[in-house]
């Protein structure tokens, strides 16, 4: 069993270089990366991907498991240290995660988890998941995402309507996962130390949507205008649709929805609502 202590993997950390450009920021708390195993429940029959490992802290953890652990770098001045790892239930693999094809894994189910850089974690989540409407290729092979944030993205992936860190990527993340902030990870737990709190927060893929429309792809540009100028109300961004504003406010009053609404406070549900019917309005005008 492994007992790296604070000190050993501190030790392990300092003798990198970090890389700035690449969101290098080494998770060296055993607690916390134990507390992330932990929350996986992995066992032999487990199969792992994980984001970015760095020097391996968190992969030796979920190797311990037993788990088959698929790692995937992008640096390639770290590849020594990890393949040094020599675990055989291991595979490092060299490349840009989000260029990644998770296809190449042959696993029905795959459990995702990374300490990621913070500026590609949105991308990361797209990746994983696919958009509304444009499901990833290999989404349906995918258990959950676990993964070690900024705080405020952590909120807003779990944020409710009618509070400002509600936005887009909380509607997607609500389309395809159900979402849950872990835990927080403060920042002296890192090396360097980055100047944002951290959270770890889990998302688990949902098998089906949890609202139903005939064109999905439709619900994203809906949602996607909606945003676009969060600060007006939608029935003034939903010009691409070519119906008059007296036509988007009947269309609202059927449905029940205020025609002063603003995206902010809308839920995915109402948004499906409003998307079927304005779908529906296109079609019976063509």
């Amino acid at each position: 069993m492994l007992n790296h202590t604070r000190e050993s993997l501190f030790q392990r950390a300092i003798t990198v270089r970090t890389k700035k450009k690449l969101g290098q920021n080494f998770l060296v708390e055993p607690g916390t990366l134990d507390r992330i195993v932990d929350t996986l429940n992995l066992s032999s029959a487990d199969t792992v991907l994980e984001i970015g490992p760095g020097l391996g802290f968190l992969t030796e953890r979920l190797c311990e498991t037993g788990a088959r652990v698929y790692a995937v770098e992008l640096d390639r001045e770290l590849l020594e240290p990890l393949n040094a790892l020599n675990y055989p239930n291991l595979t490092v693999i060299h490349g840009d995660f989000l260029e990644f094809d998770i296809n190449q894994i042959k696993a029905d189910s795959i459990k995702v988890v990374g300490n990621v850089p913070y500026q590609i974690t949105t991308p990361i989540i797209a990746h994983v998941f696919g958009e509304i409407g444009e499901p990833s290729p290999w989404q349906s092979k995918i258990t959950s995402l676990t993964m070690t944030v900024q705080i405020e993205l952590a909120r807003r992936i779990c944020a409710p309507p009618g509070i400002k860190d509600y936005g887009q990527l909380t509607l997607l993340a609500q389309y395809c996962a159900q979402s849950r902030i872990l835990f927080k990870v403060g920042n002296e737990e890192f090396i360097p130390k980055p100047e944002v709190q951290s959270a770890v927060i889990e998302m688990t893929r949902l098998h089906k949507p949890p609202v139903q429309v005939e064109d999905p792809a439709f619900l994203r540009r809906v949602i996607v205008a909606g945003f676009k100028e969060r600060r007006k109300m939608l029935k003034n961004n939903l010009s691409f649709t070519k119906l008059s504003e007296a036509e988007i406010i009947a269309l609202f009053a059927e449905l029940g929805i205020s025609p002063s609404a603003r995206a902010e406070n809308l839920s995915l549900p109402q948004f499906a609502k409003i998307s079927q019917a304005l779908a529906m309005h296109k079609s019976l005008s063509i």
